[in-house]
């Protein structure tokens, strides 16, 4: 289905535009380090690109807090069994993050190194509360829209100014 590719926000204008920014960067596996450049690099406002994607990411984080109890049965069907997993190396990941650094590390990694959506369910099945993951994916989730908004904008504006 094109809906669900990147590709489908290419042809898009206006409402329609920023409306695929919501649902992509709300989206597990595309998210903002995705949507935010490609948006910026089809000429959408940064500004509004970077609030719409910031809102969409935000959004299934915070209906994963508020479902978590449905969710865990499904959570319970991905556990490794006899050590394998489709999942497996993602969430041996997580959990080294996790060890390692925890709830504010696996937050402030887990664009990058795992998806906010996988994160926060597996830190809320680790038992951490449902506001502290809020607060540390939201905190998260602003700092990296700043950054990939400033990096795709600026990288996007040197680009231009030198080709010209």
């Amino acid at each position: 289905m094109e809906l669900l590719s990147l590709d489908a926000l290419y042809g898009a204008r206006g409402t329609i535009a920023y409306a695929l920014v919501f649902v992509f960067a709300a989206t597990p596996w595309i998210e903002l380090l995705l949507v935010i450049p490609a948006g910026i690099g089809i000429g959408l406002n940064p500004f509004v690109v970077a609030v719409t994607a910031f809102l969409g990411n935000l959004s299934t984080v915070y209906l994963i807090l508020l479902g978590h109890q449905a969710l865990q049965s499904v959570w319970d069907k991905f556990k490794i069994q006899d050590g394998i997993s489709a999942s497996s190396k993602k969430r041996t990941k997580t959990l080294q993050i996790w060890d390692k650094y925890g709830l504010p590390g696996l937050a402030l990694t887990s664009p990058v190194a795992v998806g906010t959506h996988f994160a926060t369910v597996i830190a809320i099945s680790l038992g951490s509360k449902k506001q502290e993951v809020g607060f540390w994916m939201s905190l998260s989730i602003l700092i990296w829209t700043l950054l990939v908004t400033a990096a795709s904008y600026y990288g996007k504006e040197s680009i231009k100014w030198f080709l010209e």
